[in-house]
């Protein structure tokens, strides 16, 4: 499997699991289908085509870093032990896998990976007024990190980076305008999709104590 990093081939396993839908799954089954994928990376060193290194793919799950499937916001643990494939996770998949899938299944669940953020009140609110939001309390909501904990920032703005730039790709490769949702009610414009990634860029300057402050806490944990 050439070209893929190790958290891709754990997404692409994740999703084979999954078949592309919201399923959980044990880690157990995770590791077993990774190493189907490629033994020769997840393979127990010596025993390689015998015995999956279940701690090798669960480094590649967990273990804190934004580079590593949970924390680009790809598989969310949903119970000790058990995971699934998020919104993100799933559009990424699509986008990875080499089994041919309809235009428009991608499309759709790059919409669901979007949805909540392009429709959120705060971003509404920027795009009527470039000002907003004037405090933390509005950009915080926006990201869903109340609590101020740093790998939830992380997590969000690495999975929602991801999901843009993914989005912006597809709309380009395919000479679309917007995504759709499933049922073709609504759309996201790759204009709105543009300005979110602006809209992220502006949180990141204009609150850039509150991200310092937040990210500082790792440190000290």
């Amino acid at each position: 499997m050439p070209n893929l990093t190790a958290a891709e081939e754990v997404l692409l396993a994740a999703a084979k699991l999954a078949s592309f839908k919201n399923i959980e799954f044990t880690e157990w089954q995770l590791t077993v289908e990774t190493w189907s994928l490629n033994k020769n990376r997840w393979g127990l060193r010596g025993f390689e085509d015998k015995f999956p290194d279940h701690k090798r793919v669960m480094n590649e799950v967990m273990a804190k870093g934004t580079q590593k499937a949970v924390g680009r916001g790809w598989l969310e643990r949903t119970k000790p032990n058990y995971y699934r494939l998020t919104s993100a996770g799933i559009a990424k998949a699509m986008a990875l896998s080499s089994t041919p899938i309809e235009q428009k299944q991608i499309s759709f669940h790059q919409f669901n990976a979007l949805e909540p953020y392009v429709h959120h009140r705060v971003f509404q609110k920027y795009c009527l007024d470039s000002s907003e939001p004037k405090t933390w309390l509005g950009a915080a909501a926006f990201l869903g990190v109340t609590s101020n904990d740093p790998d939830i920032l992380d997590r969000t703005l690495n999975s929602l980076n991801s999901s843009i730039t993914d989005s912006l790709d597809w709309l380009q490769k395919n000479n679309e305008e917007a995504l759709r949702r499933s049922d073709g009610s609504q759309t996201i414009t790759k204009d709105s999709i543009t300005k979110l990634r602006i809209f992220l860029s502006v949180l990141e300057e204009r609150f850039k104590a509150q991200f310092a402050a937040i990210r500082e806490k790792r440190k000290s944990t």
